[in-house]
């Protein structure tokens, strides 16, 4: 199964993503602040990361130094 991590703190919008991702035949996993976000993509490895900028805990670029 091929993974994409969804990283946002807004639920309408990892919601929306969410169904986008499963038509396309990916599993979606939704992070809703910067750690859960690195968490995931340690544990699951990702194919594709969406990736929110503004977080809570750690932010979107922090992430991306990880």
């Amino acid at each position: 199964m091929e993974y994409v991590l969804i990283a946002d703190d807004n639920q309408d919008i990892t919601d929306i993503l969410s169904s986008y991702v499963r038509k396309e035949g990916y599993e979606p996993l939704v992070a809703v602040d910067g750690n859960d976000a690195v968490e995931q993509f340690e544990k699951y490895n990702p194919s594709l990361i969406l990736l929110d900028v503004m977080m809570p805990k750690m932010d979107g670029f922090t992430v991306c130094k990880n």
